[in-house]
């Protein structure tokens, strides 16, 4: 299909889903009214390539006629290609589609999007925060209304308030080697780009076990695969009623080189 034959598919495709161009924006919106009550926010970006746009939006409006999200998507072929070029600004890059989530179920809906779209291909958004380093759904907290105190620069820089959903995924470090603090003393257990390693902690001189794991290793049908499965056994041992009971590991550190997942306990 060649370039032509894609923009003509795609707007018909939003055609299809009630989903038109607003005015002079370069945004086309859903046919039923927003829901947004507050100027600042976490939102959610999935973004797309040129051959892969329509795929996107078609997979993620079936998705909405059963959520019926606040959002917006590009409104051309030709905007998509110029948003990803930099035509409108480096902050605009790679935002395909922005939804604006429910601001009680941020995270509920960020892994409702990761498990549909976590293995599209995507350019990077380079103002947000890849969760969970998937390919093509992006974080970030910002505006949502009005810059009313203009701080959002869209350089990530602008953090939560204390009173919105906290993110697991947000407070994480992203490394590209191991931390030095820990000094791995010897592999536990190991299959392939999954373990279990001792090490010592150099920084509290205690022993401490670290689980790690990579993208694809023993991965279901479903698309879920062993680093998910260790980022929500993480996850639920941040939890409160989980940490004080003695029967439960407690989280020491957890953070992500590259790709994999690492958790200490």
């Amino acid at each position: 299909m060649n370039k032509e034959d894609i923009a003509i598919q795609f707007e018909l495709l939003l055609k299809e889903y009630s989903v038109a161009r607003y005015e002079d924006s370069i945004w086309a919106f859903p046919d039923y009214p927003h829901h947004i009550k507050s100027n600042y926010g976490w939102k959610i970006h999935i973004s797309a390539i040129l051959t892969n746009a329509i795929q996107i939006a078609r997979k993620f409006l079936t998705l909405n006629q059963k959520y019926h999200f606040d959002f917006k998507i590009i409104s051309s072929i030709p905007y998509l290609e110029q948003m990803n070029m930099g035509y409108f600004g480096n902050s605009q890059v790679g935002k395909f589609i922005t939804i604006y989530p429910d601001q009680s179920a941020v995270t509920e809906t960020l892994e409702l999007i990761y498990y549909y779209f976590h293995d599209d291909v995507g350019i990077r958004v380079g103002s947000d925060i890849s969760y969970k380093q998937g390919l093509n759904v992006y974080y970030r907290y910002g505006t949502l209304l009005d810059d009313v105190e203009n701080i959002d620069k869209r350089d990530k820089k602008l953090k939560p308030s204390s009173n919105v959903e906290k993110i697991y995924d947000y407070r994480l470090e992203r490394y590209n080697s191991l931390p030095a603090r820990y000094l791995i003393l010897k592999a536990i257990k190991q299959n392939g780009p999954s373990g279990v390693l001792l090490a010592l902690d150099l920084q509290t001189k205690l022993k401490v076990i670290i689980r790690y794991a990579d993208k694809y290793y023993n991965i279901e049908s479903a698309g879920i695969d062993e680093r998910d499965r260790l980022i929500s056994a993480s996850s639920l041992l941040e939890k409160d009623f989980v940490r004080n009971s003695s029967f439960f590991e407690t989280v020491v550190d957890a953070f992500y080189v590259n790709d994999a997942f690492f958790v200490v306990t």
